[in-house]
């Protein structure tokens, strides 16, 4: 089963709308992982949760936790080693390999591929296709692709300076000056 996520939010702020093999709507997702508090939401074409991804906050490596309805709870960890940095899925017994920064990674139980995602631009904006094998794994592969998605793409934030609204130099905006140029000006050079 071959499903599109389409990243690029034109119409629909706020969500991530999902098409299947033949086009049609298949559902969206919700939220954002910004904050520790935020939560993924997986919904169907009728508005109905499917299931959620959230960050469980224990331990000192960000894991998380995927809530699928009629499902047990499902976990995110980030193994770490010095030789390799692996990520896996617990309950599903997944493995994740592939390169997550380039947006091609594949989801396997031992040898067998039961997954596969891929980041493509298209003519829609940044779209990731998910392959997935098993029915089941369609709400636990989805989220995890958006949580895989947020995890390697960081807002640039730059400083906020204050307006300046006078040219002319007083005591109070001279010291500000001293602190961004703190050599001062070389007299003399002409």
């Amino acid at each position: 089963m071959l499903f599109t996520l389409y990243l690029s939010q034109e119409r629909q702020s706020g969500q991530i709308p999902i098409t299947d093999e033949q086009g049609q709507p298949f559902g969206a997702i919700r939220g954002n992982l910004d904050n520790p508090n935020h939560t993924l939401y997986l919904i169907d074409t009728t508005g109905a949760e499917i299931g959620r991804l959230f960050s469980d906050g224990t331990g000192l490596i960000n894991s998380y936790t995927i809530d699928v309805i009629h499902h047990s709870l499902v976990h995110v960890e980030k193994v770490n080693s010095h030789q390799v940095n692996l990520l896996y899925i617990t309950r599903l017994n997944y493995w994740v390999n592939g390169s997550i920064k380039q947006g091609s990674y594949a989801f396997r139980s031992g040898v067998k591929k039961v997954a596969s995602v891929k980041t493509t631009v298209a003519d829609k904006g940044v779209t990731l296709t998910c392959q997935i094998d098993r029915e089941e794994d369609i709400p636990f592969i989805l989220l995890i692709a958006v949580l895989f998605t947020q995890w390697h793409v960081t807002p640039l934030e730059l400083p906020d300076f204050p307006p300046l609204m006078n040219r002319r130099r007083t005591a109070g905006n001279t010291s500000f000056f001293k602190l961004i140029l703190p050599c001062g000006r070389k007299r003399g050079r002409r």
